[in-house]
Parts: structure tokens; C-alpha cells; sequence
């Protein structure tokens, strides 16, 4: 419910004015010193105090654009309707009225606009005055009404700044940085964990586990009717303990196993890769703390696999929705020898970093392919520009996301999380990527590209690649009309094609139209070599 004026706070005046003792204010700040608990359920004002206190200092301190705590404050105030949509805040300028159900309660004078701990103190004691109050209140745990506080605040930044409960941080954190587990990746089935793959190097491929092996006990437990969320829990444990579990290998014949594993760290696998006509396909799915490292032996793998032969490296970040900027820095780092990679800017002057290359090539001078579509954000974005700009790369697919901003993210009291945008990131050629995304060499979503046959026809007559004056335009992120004119020069697609794999396959395999689609104007002097069209649909 919005905040409301000065107007209405008269109409209350005279009705407050007749409450026992005239201004009623309530400041509850309990004395309980134990330690914080994430199992703690009920609303506690000093752990609120603290909470809020880290939180509105985070934000007034890294947030890309100066703002008011007083602004965050009341914000997060103003959320707490919706536990209780007869809580009202009204604000008349330099304090604020509390109402419920209509009557006036309480009036506060606003704190210094510079004092977070007071704004902090502030909340927490109209969600204590609200629990005297309303039955919603009473009932609601601690983490709900933290939740709609820290909504109603960052709901004033941009739409990339969140927070995150603290079961809900814990997995952020397992996924960036890795978890104790087996390294399987399943499904629920009726009989219990229907393993779909197993990852490379980890306890589950060790001990011989298999993709279509079904988990049906952890212990002694039967997990048939628990939920996923369950089973997770159990098959996750500290690293270097161990479980045991029952498998059912072959339905069709039953066999049961019995393994006991050794946890280890599991980082998510977000590189994938496998080799089709002397060219390594690789796919990248996200960034964590392992993206690095495994691109570097993905690479290595496809050069002992395929050694002169290898023609080239197709990386597809279609669909990849970002993750860690370093990782995607160090990622650029393999394949660029020297020049920038990044640069990102912000009010915070330690916002402000330049990354650039300092690795020698590990793919040795080969030519490399990008394909990139609408939901390729952030990091990918970060790679696949930085690859472009410095020359190393060429772009197939629609225009990316457009997500050029890196979130600061803090860790608070609870053990929540908050990710607060502190900066934006410019492409090697000085553009920001915000709002405007990257602009592929070949865009297949013209209306012009429909076939492979159609891109060698614009490729011959000098119509791709796209032009590297719109492809590194950098207007004013105000001015929407250039925005959208830059974008409409290849407008956006979500669903991966087939047809951007295809035309990647080509021009690895013919090197004067490999040439003219980094836009060297030198003729066409080999024959091409055709995809055979049984293959043109298969995957990698």
C-alpha cells in the first residue's frame, strides 16, 4: 500500500489528538543478548535492528545512485501491508503516522537523514507496535517480515538488486562456490531419485553411479515419498563425511546396490563439450568458481582429441544467464593474448576496475564462434564482448540481454543475503552494455537469414556483417530511441536455432567466409565447403 500524504494525516489529527496521553510513541528495543539463529522463527526487534542497520548502510554506501536511507526506511515500512493491509504508514514530510484499520496510533519524528541506525531502530519498532496490534503480525515469523521489509527497500533500487532469504542465500552460495555432495544431477521419481547424469571427477563417478540408476534409500531411509528438497538435504553433508544409499539399477531386470561415498566439494558443471566435424562445441551454461578451470581442460581435451585437425571452437552462451564477473573475465583472459576484456564504473570508487588480458591464447590462433541469443546476460555478455571487441571472435544469434550491471553481494546477520548494483560494465570498445545488449557480426533474426545459403548470399555481397559503427554505438542509456534503434538492427529471440549452429559449422570450415564475416573485404578465393544436410539438425 503506498505511503500516504499530508491530506489524509489531517483528517486524522483530531482523532489522534484524543488518544490517552496525547502522541503515543512506542519504541520496543528488547534486551535479549543470545547469538542469532537462521532457526529463529519469531520476530526479534534487536536482530531487526541489526538487520535493517547492515542493510540500509550496504545500500546507501554501494548503490550505484545515491539515495536516502530515509527513503529506504519507509519504503520497507510501507511493504509490511502486505502482511497486514490494515497497517498503514502515512508520511507527512518530516515524520510519519502510524494507523491501523483506519485509527491513528502513533506518531514518529524522522531521524537525520545520515543516521542509519536510527531509521533502523525506527522500523523495528513500528513492526513491534504492529504485532500489538494485528493478529497477521503475531502469527508471521521473523524471516516473513524481514522478507517484506527488505522487499519494500529494494524494491526502490533497480530490478537486479534482491534479497534472498537465508535458505535461499545458502543455495546461491552452494552454486557459486560448490557444496558437499556426490555430483548427480536427478529428478523425483515415484521409487525415489532418478539419477539423470553423473559430473565428471566426483564421488558419484568414481563409485560407478549411472545416469537411469534410481536412489531409493539414504541410510535406512526409505526417500520414495519425500520431496526433493528432503532428498537433497540428506544427499548434502559436510565435505569428507559419508553416506550410504541403495540404488536400483535396470528395472527391467532389478538390481540392487549398495554404495557408501565419500562427500566431496561439488561445483556445478556449467561447461559442456563435445566435438562434431573437427570443431569443438562448447557450452557454457552459467559462471561459478570452476567455469575457468573447466574451459581451460574442455579446450585442452578437444585439442588432444582432434589435434591438427581441429578446425576451430564453436561457445555457445545462449540461454546463459550470467554468474561470476571474474570467472568470466579469466574465461575472455584464455583466449585473448593482450587489451582490455572489462571495465566497470559506479559511485563507489572501488566500482571502478579495468581487466585486461595477460594469458597467452589457449586455443593457439584458432578461429572461435560465439552464439549468443536474448537470454545471454551479464557475464556472458562480458565474454562474448570482450571476445568480439578484441577481434579474437565472431557473433551468431539475436541481440543479448542487455543486463550490463554487477550486484555487490552482502551477506547480513541472518545469514540472507542482499545483491545491491553497484556498477555497469563497459564493453573493450568503451560502449556500456546496459539496456542495449551485444549486436552479433551475423544476426539470424532479420528475416533475411532463414537459411545457410542466405547468409553466404549477404556475406558475398558485402551485406554482413553487421557494421562494427552499430555494433560499438554507445548512446546515452536515457536515450531509449537510440537504444531501440541499435537493437532493431538484429531484434531479440529466446529459443536457441539450429540455423546458428549451422552457420558457425561453416564458417569454421571455410576460412574466406570465416574472413568475411570479421569484415576483411578480401574475394572469395576457395570453394565452400557445404554441410552435409543429414547433419545440419543433429546436436553436438
Amino acid at each position: 500500500m503506498p505511503l500516504r500524504s499530508l491530506q489524509h494525516l489531517r483528517d486524522l489529527s483530531q482523532r489522534l489528538a484524543l488518544k490517552a496521553g496525547g502522541l503515543l510513541l512506542l519504541i520496543f528495543i528488547t534486551a535479549c543478548a543470545a547469538p542469532f539463529s537462521i532457526q529463529k522463527t519469531e520476530y526479534d526487534p534487536k536482530i531487526a535492528s541489526r538487520l535493517f542497520t547492515n542493510g540500509f548502510s550496504y545500500v546507501t554506501e554501494f548503490y550505484i545512485e545515491e539515495i536516502d536511507v530515509s527513503r529506504l526506511a519507509l519504503a520497507g515500512m510501507d511493504n509490511l501491508s502486505t502482511i497486514d493491509p490494515e497497517l498503514e504508514i502515512i508520511d507527512s514530510g518530516n515524520s510519519l503516522t502510524v494507523t491501523y484499520a483506519g485509527e491513528p496510533v502513533s506518531r514518529y519524528g524522522y531521524p537525520s537523514t545520515l543516521d542509519n541506525k536510527a531509521w533502523a531502530r525506527l522500523t523495528s519498532s513500528v513492526i513491534s507496535e504492529a504485532e500489538t496490534r494485528s493478529s497477521d503480525f503475531q502469527h508471521a515469523t521473523g524471516e516473513q517480515i524481514y522478507q517484506a521489509v527488505f522487499d519494500g527497500i529494494l524494491g526502490e533500487l533497480d530490478k537486479f538488486s534482491r534479497y534472498s532469504r537465508p535458505d535461499q542465500a545458502n543455495n546461491n552460495r552452494d552454486n557459486r562456490n560448490g557444496f558437499g555432495g556426490l555430483g548427480i544431477r536427478y529428478i523425483k521419481d515415484p521409487k525415489g531419485a532418478h539419477i539423470l547424469s553423473v559430473m565428471e571427477n566426483t564421488p558419484a563417478e568414481s563409485v560407478g553411479l549411472q545416469p537411469g540408476d534410481i536412489i531409493t534409500k539414504v541410510g535406512n531411509k526409505d526417500i520414495s515419498q519425500l520431496s526433493e528438497t528432503s532428498i537433497t538435504h540428506m544427499l548434502k553433508g559436510p565435505e569428507g563425511s559419508s553416506v550410504r544409499i541403495t540404488v536400483l539399477r535396470d528395472p527391467e531386470k532389478p538390481q540392487t546396490l549398495n554404495y557408501e561415498i565419500i562427500r566431496k566439494r561439488i561445483v556445478v558443471q556449467t561447461v559442456n563439450y563435445s566435438a562434431h566435424d573437427n570443431i569443438a562445441y562448447i557450452q557454457i551454461s552459467g559462471f561459478n568458481r570452476s567455469t575457468t578451470s573447466n574451459m581451460r581442460r574442455k579446450v585442452r581435451k578437444a585439442q588432444k582429441e582432434m589435434g591438427k585437425d581441429l578446425k576451430g571452437y564453436i561457445l555457445d552462451l545462449r540461454n546463459n544467464g550470467g554468474g561470476l564477473l571474474r570467472e568470466a573475465v579469466n574465461t575472455a583472459d584464455l583466449f585473448i593474448s593482450s587489451g582490455p576484456i572489462v571495465s566497470t564504473r559506479g559511485r563507489h570508487p572501488d566500482s571502478h576496475q579495468y581487466s585486461a588480458a595477460h594469458s597467452q591464447d589457449i586455443a593457439k590462433g584458432l578461429p572461435i564462434i560465439v552464439l549468443i541469443n536474448s537470454y545471454s546476460a551479464s557475464s556472458s555478455e562480458i565474454l562474448a564482448a570482450g571476445l568480439q571487441d578484441s577481434g579474437r571472435a565472431i557473433i551468431i544469434g539475436s541481440n543479448s540481454y542487455g543486463k550490463g550491471t554487477v550486484q555487490k553481494v552482502l551477506q547480513l546477520p541472518n545469514r540472507a543475503e542482499i545483491a545491491i548494483t553497484w556498477a555497469r560494465f563497459h564493453a573493450p570498445s568503451g560502449y556500456a552494455i546496459h539496456k542495449r545488449g551485444i549486436i552479433p557480426n551475423i544476426c539470424t533474426t532479420t528475416g533475411d537469414t532463414d537459411t545457410v545459403d542466405d547468409v553466404i548470399a549477404l556475406l558475398k555481397s558485402g551485406s554482413l556483417p553487421i557494421s562494427s559503427d552499430i555494433r560499438s554505438s554507445s548512446p546515452s542509456l536515457d536515450d531509449e530511441t537510440a537504444l531501440d534503434n541499435i537493437k532493431s538492427s538484429c531484434p531479440q529471440s529466446a529459443e536457441p536455432s539450429e540455423l546458428e549452429r549451422d552457420i558457425a559449422e561453416l564458417l569454421l570450415l571455410n576460412p574466406s567466409l570465416f574472413s568475411l564475416a570479421k569484415g576483411h573485404s578480401s574475394p572469395v578465393t576457395t570453394d565452400v565447403i557445404e554441410l552435409d544436410p543429414s547433419q545440419q539438425s543433429n546436436a553436438f
